[in-house]
């Protein structure tokens, strides 16, 4: 099954989304493993990759349009059925934040995909919709050139994999914070727009059914 799910932009390896399970300490070491991934990430980059992290686990990513899309995956999870996954998150993503990619700024700034992601991981978590997927997957191997590698072909030795962590909890809170933020302004505009004409129609109820029925 997959695990976990990120996204980043190639070019500077600015974070876009990632799924909220990625919060699991279980999965932190991973989490090291997959920035690490994604620091190496450039222009050239191969465009479809396995990347095995032990026996237990492996990686995928496929880079579209500068976009990393990079999932976290069981050994014994078909690598169709991830590429297929990945394939899904990055035309969704692309036809909904595609433009704004280029000029985002802010790290996370889209964290309100990860709705998305969720809702997709659980699709391929059933396994009736992996049988139906399967069939309907079989030519996508054969127009992918996958490439494999080891993780330790990746994590070189030295690399400050824990600040890289911390840095990136922290650019997630802030943007979960922004995200708050934003949606109580949203409300607090709403209300201050049409506050008044909500009062006074609750108020013109009121009377209504004051004189109505007594």
């Amino acid at each position: 099954m997959v695990l976990f799910a990120m996204l980043c932009r190639v070019t500077d390896g600015l974070m876009l989304s990632e799924s909220m399970d990625t919060l699991n300490p279980t999965f932190d070491k991973y989490r090291l493993q997959a920035k690490a991934i994604i620091s190496k990430l450039s222009r050239v980059s191969d465009k479809a990759v396995t990347v095995d992290a032990n026996d237990k686990y492996y990686f995928a990513y496929i880079i579209e349009h500068e976009i990393c899309y990079l999932a976290f995956c069981e050994k014994s999870y078909s690598k169709k059925l991830v590429f297929r996954f990945l394939d899904d998150l990055q035309k969704e993503f692309y036809n909904t934040y595609g433009f704004e990619v280029p000029s985002a700024k802010r790290p996370y700034q889209f964290i309100a995909f990860e709705s998305f992601i969720t809702k997709t991981k659980k699709l391929y978590q059933d396994t009736r919709a992996q049988k139906n997927l399967s069939n309907i997957s079989v030519e996508l191997d054969e127009v992918r050139n996958i490439m494999t590698k080891n993780i330790k072909d990746i994590v070189g030795r030295g690399e400050k994999l824990n600040e890289l962590n911390d840095k990136t909890e922290f650019l997630l809170a802030d943007s979960l914070k922004y995200e708050k933020q934003t949606v109580a302004l949203s409300s607090k505009l709403f209300f201050k727009k049409y506050g008044p004409i909500l009062i006074i129609a609750f108020f013109a109820l009121f009377l209504y059914i004051y004189l109505y029925y007594f």
